[in-house]
């Protein structure tokens, strides 16, 4: 399910990267921290990507908007725990996870540095949607729940074009996810987190 979700995504921003001018796809390694209900998982996440494109709005690149795409797998291990059910009780340890998939649509503003065009800082925001699938695995037995919710992402960041005729750059962004994913299950009101992604770009300027 992963791989398909990130592959339709990278499809459809190469045909818009193929089909637009003054825009830029990327692809980003994203590490997350959790910041809600830090009793189920409270380990950073270091599996997280993040894709998108953007195309900007005037010759002066001030302003860009695109589609953003990332997924984050969290988990945790738990110490033995004896747990009760309708045919008894049994002791094992165990471990939570949380897989999340989030898609917005994102708007930036530049503040270009220089008269070369290669540095680029940023401060945007995307709004969509964030689906979080809640898994605890112990001994052969899983217990799961999913939640769906609004996703809000305030964003800063910077992209360096590599060279004036390149074009190939670097990106660089930090962010806090706020999302209504509950789930009575595993006691989440809401998710959210903050996060740090690296990695590259592909420009069209």
């Amino acid at each position: 399910m992963k791989n398909k979700y990130i592959l339709t995504a990278v499809l459809l921003c190469m045909v818009l990267l193929a089909e637009a001018q003054e825009n830029y796809f990327y692809l980003n390694w994203d590490g997350n921290v959790p910041l809600s209900s830090k009793e189920f998982i409270d380990n950073t996440s270091g599996r997280g990507v993040k894709i998108g494109y953007r195309i900007f709005f005037g010759r002066d690149r001030r302003l860009s908007a695109g589609i953003d795409f990332n997924w984050a797998q969290y988990d945790e291990y738990k110490p033995k725990e004896t747990f009760e059910n309708g045919n008894g009780a049994f002791t094992t340890d165990y471990f939570n996870y949380i897989y999340q998939y989030g898609l917005t649509v994102s708007s930036q503003y530049y503040f270009p540095l220089g008269k070369k065009g290669r540095f680029f800082p940023y401060v945007g925001l995307g709004l969509g949607a964030n689906h979080n699938d809640y898994r605890v695995y112990y001994n052969v037995y899983t217990d799961s729940d999913k939640a769906v919710g609004f996703l809000a992402r305030p964003e800063a960041g910077i992209l360096v074009r590599l060279g004036s005729r390149r074009k190939l750059g670097l990106m660089g962004a930090v962010h806090y996810d706020f999302s209504t994913n509950k789930s009575d299950a595993v006691d989440y009101s809401n998710f959210s987190t903050v996060g740090f992604q690296l990695g590259i770009m592909v420009m069209q300027w």
